[in-house]
Protein backbone atom coordinates (compact mmCIF):
# COMPACT_ATOMS: atom_id res chain seq x y z
CA UNK A 1 0.00 0.00 0.00
CA UNK A 2 1.09 3.44 -0.46
CA UNK A 3 1.65 5.74 1.99
CA UNK A 4 0.13 8.79 2.58
CA UNK A 5 1.73 10.24 5.56
CA UNK A 6 4.88 9.58 6.47
CA UNK A 7 6.59 11.30 9.52
CA UNK A 8 9.56 11.04 11.05
CA UNK A 9 10.97 12.26 15.00
CA UNK A 10 8.32 15.00 14.83
CA UNK A 11 9.12 17.92 17.41
CA UNK A 12 7.03 21.08 18.53
CA UNK A 13 7.43 23.15 21.42
CA UNK A 14 4.80 25.75 22.73
CA UNK A 15 7.40 28.18 24.82
CA UNK A 16 8.41 25.65 27.64
CA UNK A 17 5.94 22.72 26.60
CA UNK A 18 7.03 19.78 24.39
CA UNK A 19 3.86 18.97 22.89
CA UNK A 20 5.38 16.37 20.52
CA UNK A 21 8.45 14.68 21.34
CA UNK A 22 10.00 12.34 18.69
CA UNK A 23 6.55 11.05 16.75
CA UNK A 24 7.06 8.91 14.12
CA UNK A 25 4.41 7.67 12.24
CA UNK A 26 2.56 6.28 9.22
CA UNK A 27 -0.85 6.08 7.16
CA UNK A 28 -1.38 4.37 4.48
CA UNK A 29 -4.14 3.87 1.56
CA UNK A 30 -7.35 2.11 2.13
CA UNK A 31 -6.47 1.78 6.00
CA UNK A 32 -7.60 3.95 9.14
CA UNK A 33 -4.73 4.57 11.47
CA UNK A 34 -5.87 5.90 14.43
CA UNK A 35 -4.25 8.21 17.03
CA UNK A 36 -5.51 7.37 20.59
CA UNK A 37 -4.46 9.09 23.51
CA UNK A 38 -6.21 11.64 26.16
CA UNK A 39 -6.87 15.65 25.84
CA UNK A 40 -3.29 17.03 25.77
CA UNK A 41 -1.71 14.13 24.58
CA UNK A 42 -0.66 16.10 20.83
CA UNK A 43 -2.99 14.46 18.76
CA UNK A 44 -4.42 17.54 17.19
CA UNK A 45 -1.31 19.09 16.99
CA UNK A 46 0.42 16.19 15.26
CA UNK A 47 -2.87 16.41 12.63
CA UNK A 48 -1.93 20.03 12.14
CA UNK A 49 1.39 19.58 11.36
CA UNK A 50 0.56 17.16 8.80
CA UNK A 51 -2.06 19.70 7.16
CA UNK A 52 0.48 22.74 7.44
CA UNK A 53 -1.61 24.60 9.77
CA UNK A 54 1.22 24.28 12.44
CA UNK A 55 5.31 24.52 11.59
CA UNK A 56 7.40 21.93 13.17
CA UNK A 57 10.33 22.42 15.55
CA UNK A 58 12.14 19.04 14.17
CA UNK A 59 11.76 15.87 12.17
CA UNK A 60 10.31 15.41 8.69
CA UNK A 61 6.96 14.54 7.50
CA UNK A 62 5.79 13.73 3.27
CA UNK A 63 1.92 14.38 2.92
CA UNK A 64 0.89 12.75 -0.55
CA UNK A 65 4.40 12.06 -1.42
CA UNK A 66 5.01 15.69 -1.10
CA UNK A 67 7.23 17.59 1.19
CA UNK A 68 5.24 19.47 3.33
CA UNK A 69 8.16 22.59 3.45
CA UNK A 70 7.81 22.69 -0.12
CA UNK A 71 3.86 22.77 -1.13
CA UNK A 72 1.39 23.55 1.07
CA UNK A 73 -1.26 24.46 -0.63
CA UNK A 74 -1.12 21.15 -2.59
CA UNK A 75 -1.51 19.53 0.31
CA UNK A 76 -4.24 21.28 1.84
CA UNK A 77 -6.27 21.20 -1.54
CA UNK A 78 -6.02 17.54 -1.28
CA UNK A 79 -6.86 16.07 2.00
CA UNK A 80 -10.07 16.11 3.52
CA UNK A 81 -10.17 17.36 6.82
CA UNK A 82 -12.70 17.87 9.90
CA UNK A 83 -11.26 19.71 12.82
CA UNK A 84 -12.33 18.89 16.30
CA UNK A 85 -14.94 21.68 16.59
CA UNK A 86 -17.76 21.67 14.41
CA UNK A 87 -16.69 24.32 12.25
CA UNK A 88 -19.07 24.49 9.28
CA UNK A 89 -21.81 27.56 8.86
CA UNK A 90 -24.77 26.85 11.57
CA UNK A 91 -26.77 29.61 9.91
CA UNK A 92 -26.51 28.10 6.70
CA UNK A 93 -28.52 24.87 5.35
CA UNK A 94 -27.09 21.48 4.75
CA UNK A 95 -27.80 22.13 0.76
CA UNK A 96 -25.96 25.73 1.45
CA UNK A 97 -22.76 24.46 3.24
CA UNK A 98 -22.33 21.58 0.01
CA UNK A 99 -22.79 24.41 -1.84
CA UNK A 100 -20.35 26.64 -0.39
CA UNK A 101 -17.50 23.59 -0.31
CA UNK A 102 -18.17 22.92 -4.02
CA UNK A 103 -17.32 26.95 -4.43
CA UNK A 104 -14.39 26.70 -3.02
CA UNK A 105 -12.76 23.80 -4.57
CA UNK A 106 -14.48 25.36 -8.32
CA UNK A 107 -15.56 22.25 -9.70
CA UNK A 108 -17.65 21.28 -12.30
CA UNK A 109 -21.45 22.21 -11.85
CA UNK A 110 -22.45 18.69 -13.32
CA UNK A 111 -19.77 17.05 -11.18
CA UNK A 112 -20.87 19.05 -8.32
CA UNK A 113 -24.97 17.60 -9.14
CA UNK A 114 -23.34 14.21 -9.28
CA UNK A 115 -21.18 14.20 -5.92
CA UNK A 116 -23.90 15.97 -4.21
CA UNK A 117 -26.63 12.57 -4.66
CA UNK A 118 -23.99 10.64 -3.80
CA UNK A 119 -23.01 12.42 -0.76
CA UNK A 120 -26.36 12.51 0.45
CA UNK A 121 -27.13 8.84 0.01
CA UNK A 122 -23.74 8.07 1.73
CA UNK A 123 -24.71 10.19 4.59
CA UNK A 124 -28.70 9.58 4.57
CA UNK A 125 -28.73 13.42 4.67
CA UNK A 126 -31.36 13.86 1.68
CA UNK A 127 -34.61 14.89 4.06
CA UNK A 128 -33.07 17.50 5.52
CA UNK A 129 -31.28 19.47 2.91
CA UNK A 130 -33.03 22.74 3.91
CA UNK A 131 -32.15 22.35 7.84
CA UNK A 132 -29.94 24.90 9.00
CA UNK A 133 -26.94 23.22 9.80
CA UNK A 134 -26.93 24.57 13.71
CA UNK A 135 -30.26 22.78 14.35
CA UNK A 136 -28.84 19.19 13.05
CA UNK A 137 -28.59 16.65 15.98
CA UNK A 138 -24.42 16.10 16.73
CA UNK A 139 -24.32 12.71 15.00
CA UNK A 140 -26.34 14.31 11.89
CA UNK A 141 -23.56 17.99 11.91
CA UNK A 142 -20.45 15.16 11.54
CA UNK A 143 -22.17 13.43 8.78
CA UNK A 144 -22.66 16.93 7.24
CA UNK A 145 -18.72 18.14 8.10
CA UNK A 146 -17.78 14.70 7.08
CA UNK A 147 -19.82 14.81 3.40
CA UNK A 148 -18.10 18.49 2.51
CA UNK A 149 -14.69 16.88 3.43
CA UNK A 150 -15.36 14.62 0.99
CA UNK A 151 -16.74 17.25 -1.70
CA UNK A 152 -13.01 16.92 -3.48
CA UNK A 153 -12.85 13.19 -3.59
CA UNK A 154 -9.72 13.39 -1.22
CA UNK A 155 -7.29 10.00 -0.89
CA UNK A 156 -6.25 11.04 2.53
CA UNK A 157 -8.64 12.42 4.93
CA UNK A 158 -8.06 13.56 8.96
CA UNK A 159 -10.29 13.57 11.46
CA UNK A 160 -9.89 15.28 14.87
CA UNK A 161 -11.75 13.47 17.10
CA UNK A 162 -15.08 12.93 14.84
CA UNK A 163 -17.48 11.61 17.83
CA UNK A 164 -16.83 13.53 20.65
CA UNK A 165 -20.45 14.23 22.23
CA UNK A 166 -21.94 12.35 19.56
CA UNK A 167 -24.66 9.61 20.52
CA UNK A 168 -24.09 5.91 20.46
CA UNK A 169 -26.04 4.82 17.09
CA UNK A 170 -24.40 8.04 15.58
CA UNK A 171 -20.72 6.88 16.12
CA UNK A 172 -21.62 3.48 15.17
CA UNK A 173 -23.47 4.48 11.78
CA UNK A 174 -20.35 6.99 11.65
CA UNK A 175 -17.82 4.41 11.76
CA UNK A 176 -19.48 2.79 9.27
CA UNK A 177 -19.30 5.51 6.73
CA UNK A 178 -15.45 5.80 7.03
CA UNK A 179 -14.82 1.53 6.45
CA UNK A 180 -16.87 2.40 3.36
CA UNK A 181 -14.37 4.77 2.63
CA UNK A 182 -11.85 2.75 3.50
CA UNK A 183 -13.00 -0.13 1.52
CA UNK A 184 -12.85 2.56 -1.74
CA UNK A 185 -8.59 3.34 -1.20
CA UNK A 186 -9.27 6.43 1.58
CA UNK A 187 -6.48 6.21 4.08
CA UNK A 188 -7.72 7.93 7.19
CA UNK A 189 -6.03 9.31 10.23
CA UNK A 190 -8.68 9.54 13.03
CA UNK A 191 -8.13 10.79 16.63
CA UNK A 192 -9.86 9.39 19.64
CA UNK A 193 -9.85 9.04 23.09
CA UNK A 194 -12.43 6.11 23.25
CA UNK A 195 -10.87 2.67 23.29
CA UNK A 196 -13.65 1.02 22.04
CA UNK A 197 -12.77 3.08 18.72
CA UNK A 198 -9.50 2.17 18.56
CA UNK A 199 -10.59 -1.23 17.96
CA UNK A 200 -12.36 -0.41 14.71
CA UNK A 201 -8.78 1.14 13.58
CA UNK A 202 -6.11 -0.98 11.21
CA UNK A 203 -3.12 0.43 13.40
CA UNK A 204 -3.22 2.70 15.93
CA UNK A 205 0.03 4.93 17.86
CA UNK A 206 -0.85 4.80 21.96
CA UNK A 207 -0.20 8.76 22.58
CA UNK A 208 0.86 10.34 25.95
CA UNK A 209 2.43 13.74 27.01
CA UNK A 210 3.19 14.06 23.19
CA UNK A 211 5.17 10.87 23.14
CA UNK A 212 4.35 7.57 21.34
CA UNK A 213 3.52 5.54 24.10
CA UNK A 214 2.80 2.01 22.21
CA UNK A 215 1.73 0.73 18.54
CA UNK A 216 0.31 -1.65 16.51
CA UNK A 217 -2.65 -3.49 15.63
CA UNK A 218 -5.35 -3.03 18.17
CA UNK A 219 -5.88 -6.65 18.90
CA UNK A 220 -1.85 -7.50 18.89
CA UNK A 221 -1.21 -5.03 21.49
CA UNK A 222 -2.86 -7.23 24.47
CA UNK A 223 -1.83 -10.08 23.21
CA UNK A 224 1.73 -8.53 23.76
CA UNK A 225 1.07 -7.69 27.20
CA UNK A 226 3.90 -9.75 28.98
CA UNK A 227 2.74 -10.14 33.09
CA UNK A 228 -0.29 -10.86 34.94
CA UNK A 229 -3.40 -8.82 35.31
CA UNK A 230 -5.85 -9.05 38.14
CA UNK A 231 -8.82 -7.44 38.93
CA UNK A 232 -10.48 -6.30 42.37
CA UNK A 233 -14.38 -6.02 43.25
CA UNK A 234 -14.48 -4.68 46.97
CA UNK A 235 -18.29 -5.02 48.48
CA UNK A 236 -18.87 -2.27 51.03
CA UNK A 237 -16.21 -0.28 50.89
CA UNK A 238 -14.49 2.74 48.62
CA UNK A 239 -12.55 1.77 45.71
CA UNK A 240 -9.92 4.17 46.97
CA UNK A 241 -9.49 3.23 49.73
CA UNK A 242 -8.31 -0.29 48.56
CA UNK A 243 -6.16 1.07 46.33
CA UNK A 244 -4.38 3.08 48.22
CA UNK A 245 -3.81 -0.15 50.24
CA UNK A 246 -2.90 -2.49 47.39
CA UNK A 247 -0.38 -0.03 45.75
CA UNK A 248 1.59 0.02 49.39
CA UNK A 249 2.05 -4.20 48.92
CA UNK A 250 2.66 -3.91 45.34
CA UNK A 251 5.16 -1.24 45.23
CA UNK A 252 6.69 -1.09 41.89
CA UNK A 253 3.77 -3.07 39.63
CA UNK A 254 0.58 -0.92 38.40
CA UNK A 255 -2.88 -0.50 40.43
CA UNK A 256 -5.32 1.81 38.75
CA UNK A 257 -9.03 2.11 38.91
CA UNK A 258 -11.29 1.06 35.87
CA UNK A 259 -14.39 1.66 36.46
CA UNK A 260 -15.38 1.12 40.43
CA UNK A 261 -13.21 -2.09 40.26
CA UNK A 262 -9.54 -1.91 40.92
CA UNK A 263 -6.98 -3.78 38.67
CA UNK A 264 -3.13 -4.82 39.17
CA UNK A 265 -0.64 -5.51 36.83
CA UNK A 266 2.05 -7.80 38.22
CA UNK A 267 5.32 -7.43 35.51
CA UNK A 268 5.82 -11.18 35.93
CA UNK A 269 3.96 -14.30 36.97
CA UNK A 270 2.05 -15.25 40.12
CA UNK A 271 -0.55 -17.65 41.60
CA UNK A 272 -4.19 -16.46 41.52
CA UNK A 273 -3.94 -18.51 45.18
CA UNK A 274 -0.93 -16.04 46.15
CA UNK A 275 -2.71 -12.81 45.01
CA UNK A 276 -5.54 -14.16 47.54
CA UNK A 277 -2.86 -14.38 50.68
CA UNK A 278 -1.47 -11.75 49.96
CA UNK A 279 -4.56 -9.08 49.61
CA UNK A 280 -7.50 -10.92 52.06
CA UNK A 281 -6.11 -9.01 55.39
CA UNK A 282 -7.05 -6.18 53.67
CA UNK A 283 -10.59 -7.13 53.52
CA UNK A 284 -11.73 -10.70 53.53
CA UNK A 285 -15.01 -9.88 51.39
CA UNK A 286 -12.54 -8.87 48.82
CA UNK A 287 -13.25 -10.78 45.21
CA UNK A 288 -10.02 -11.25 42.99
CA UNK A 289 -10.04 -12.72 39.62
CA UNK A 290 -7.45 -13.31 36.67
CA UNK A 291 -8.16 -10.98 33.95
CA UNK A 292 -7.08 -11.05 30.09
CA UNK A 293 -5.99 -7.50 29.47
CA UNK A 294 -8.04 -5.23 27.17
CA UNK A 295 -6.68 -2.22 25.22
CA UNK A 296 -7.81 0.65 27.67
CA UNK A 297 -5.74 -1.57 30.05
CA UNK A 298 -2.79 -1.92 28.39
CA UNK A 299 -2.64 2.26 27.36
CA UNK A 300 -3.07 2.93 31.55
CA UNK A 301 -0.48 0.47 32.38
CA UNK A 302 1.98 1.95 29.31
CA UNK A 303 1.44 5.65 30.89
CA UNK A 304 1.95 4.19 34.50
CA UNK A 305 5.06 2.62 32.97
CA UNK A 306 6.10 6.27 31.39
CA UNK A 307 5.98 8.09 34.85
CA UNK A 308 7.20 5.79 36.72
CA UNK A 309 10.60 5.72 34.35
CA UNK A 310 10.57 9.43 35.62
CA UNK A 311 9.15 11.31 32.54
CA UNK A 312 7.34 14.68 32.61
Amino acid sequence: MNSLIKAEGIEKKFGTVNALRGISLEVSEGSITGLIGPDGAGKSTMMKIALTLLKRDGGSISVLSVNSDNDKTFIRQNVGYMPEIFSLYTDLTVEENLNFYFTIHKMDKQDYEKKRERLYRFSRLEAFTNTKAGSLSGGMKQKLALSCALMHDPKLLILDEPTTGVDPLSRQEFWGMLHELKEEGVGILVSTPYMEEALKCDFVYMMNKGKIIGEGIPENLSEEFEGSLYEFEIPGRKPQEFLSELKQIFRGDSVFMSGKKVHLALRGAEELSDIRTKTTSLDPELLVRKKVPELEDIFIIRVLAEGSDGND
